[in-house]
């Protein structure tokens, strides 16, 4: 980022955001489908095992996929503002207010802790759901 202004940092990050954003449109439609297939086998008057499974590893699996996207998009926007911080430019009141807020000098590996919620949340949601006895 050091042959960069700060418009074209903002621009390329603009892009990147779209491109994140509509990943986690699809992050959102697979754990709706989770949750849809949890609520499927629940409902089934039979107990299918092997539908329990395969309904356990799909939901897995997408919600470790929305964590993937989480850490990517927070790693990424910790990535710009640590290039800010690097220019040798005077930024712009709102490029230093991002830069001071999202500089990380440690690799991000984790999502926030809200979306950490969310995605255990998530997860007991679609478990629950397949596995929890059903009432008589």
């Amino acid at each position: 980022m050091e042959n960069l202004t700060e418009p074209q940092v903002w621009a390329m990050f603009g892009t990147m955001s779209i491109a994140f954003a509509l990943r986690s449109i699809g992050a959102l439609l697979g754990l709706w489908l989770a949750l849809r297939i949890a609520a499927n086998i629940r409902a089934s008057e039979e107990d299918n095992m092997l539908a329990k499974v395969l309904g356990s590893i799909f939901g897995v699996l997408m919600v470790m996929g929305a964590a993937y996207w989480q850490v990517a998009y927070m790693a990424y926007r910790a990535d710009v503002a640590n290039g800010l911080k690097a220019m040798d430019a005077t930024l712009s009141a709102g490029g230093q207010r991002f830069a001071d807020r999202f500089a990380s000098a440690d690799p991000v590996t984790t999502p926030g802790a809200l979306l950490i919620v969310f995605d255990l949340t998530v997860l007991l949601m679609i478990l629950g759901s397949i596995w929890m006895k059903k009432k008589a």
